[in-house]
């Protein structure tokens, strides 16, 4: 079977055409021309001239201007050999466009991208009518011409979406975004911050954007649970280290997001700034290495779910600490499966008290960790694509 895998918002398809392959599949990437440098492949893996053979760029942009100026004769030249097709960001429309089946649409994170129609502005007149049109077609695309939608419905905005559009009957719950395990190569500089890592016994990790101040937040879902609540984190692992003066823990935090300095000053004021070390923005292949360091992997303290950050510190086997509203009964009924071990927190409090819980029962949390290194393989990496893989199989033979 070829398969074809269109776009690649998060390197989410990067990570499944590999492991497609991996399984014996034929399975290409077939990029957006404006994909964000940070989620490019080479940002990805170690190996990119090993997957290159596989890795094209389709002919146009995921943009208003790209569906308008579709290059149809091209494009259906492109996709003639190939068996499946799983899209994201505009593949719905493309793909009615172009009078192709779309078998599977994953889409990108919270929502379905390209289905809110725009507010009507008289300044931009043309612009506002563009957009409604790509709306249009992106929910006929979805409603006709699309077989199954990946969807996650225990997250709000995702289960809004599904209802909205009339897609239930032909959504399957499962995760959106996927991480790659692959073995991983120091580079010089990973290995000096690895060097500084090897001094501590206790290290939590977040490389979550720094957002919690209401000015910076659009995000409908996000302002109302406040960003991602890195504050917290940072307020109850100062109370911790003022309480554990002999912990030698260390906090590393990232120069990501628009409340980095507001973070700063905060340590500042604690008086912790020799228990924290800050990094620059660094791709996926550095950061998992860095996380294999790690002990705690923290997320978002006020979203509902985890996002990019929780699934990378999983997939490294480490223990995740995250907010999360739904109960394990809750979330049981919606996946058909258990959650991984998680430290449940959404205060300083809470912070503080799992932290001063894990130095006091390390070999406990070391087990756990190793549970949900199998629960990542299980359910999110590889049984993941094994999934994906029955299902495009199944769609494969009805069409014959």
């Amino acid at each position: 079977m070829r398969v074809a895998l269109i776009g690649n918002m998060n390197n989410n398809f990067f990570s499944i055409m590999r492991y497609f392959r991996d399984l014996g599949v034929d399975a290409h990437l077939f990029m957006y021309k404006n994909e964000q440098e940070l989620f490019l492949p080479e940002n990805d893996t170690y190996e990119i001239d090993k997957y290159q053979p596989y890795i094209h760029v389709l002919p146009l942009k995921a943009n208003t201007q790209g569906l308008l100026f579709l290059k149809k004769v091209k494009l259906k030249e492109m996709f003639k050999d190939f068996d499946a097709f799983i899209g994201c960001g505009m593949a719905p429309a493309i793909f009615l466009k172009l009078g192709i089946e779309l078998d599977i649409f994953i889409p990108h994170d919270d929502g379905l991208e390209n289905t809110v129609y725009p507010e009507l502005s008289f300044k931009q007149l043309f612009r506002s009518i563009a957009r409604s049109y790509v709306v249009k077609v992106q929910v006929k695309g979805l409603q006709e011409n699309t077989k199954k939608v990946i969807a996650s419905e225990i997250q709000e905005v995702q289960s809004d979406s599904i209802s909205r559009l009339n897609l239930s009957k032909k959504c399957i719950n499962k995760y959106l975004l996927m991480v790659y395990r692959e073995e991983l190569k120091e580079s010089d500089e990973i290995r000096e911050i690895s060097a500084i890592l090897k001094k501590y016994d206790f290290i939590v990790f977040s490389h979550t954007r720094h957002i919690w101040h209401k000015r910076w937040i659009t995000n409908e879902l996000m302002e109302k649970y406040g960003g991602k609540g890195l504050d917290k984190l940072i307020i109850g692992y100062g109370s911790f280290i003022k309480k554990n003066p002999q912990s030698n823990a260390l906090l590393v935090l990232f120069e990501y997001g628009s409340d980095v300095d507001d973070a700063k000053e905060i340590i500042r004021e604690l008086q912790i700034e020799k228990h924290v070390l800050w990094l620059k923005r660094m791709p996926r292949k550095e950061i998992l290495q860095l996380i294999d360091y790690a002990d705690i992997v923290v997320d978002a303290l006020s979203a509902t779910m985890w996002g990019g950050v929780g699934w990378e510190g999983l997939s490294r086997g480490k223990i995740l600490m995250q907010n999360i509203e739904q109960s394990d009964e809750e979330y049981y009924k919606k996946m058909g499966h258990n959650l991984p071990f998680i430290m449940r927190a959404n205060s300083s409090k809470r912070v503080e008290e799992h932290l001063n819980s894990f130095i006091h029962n390390r070999e406990f949390y070391i087990e756990k960790a190793k549970e949900n290194s199998q629960w990542f393989d299980k359910y999110a990496g590889l049984g993941l694509a094994k999934e994906y893989l029955k299902l495009l199989d199944k769609t494969v033979k009805e069409n014959r």
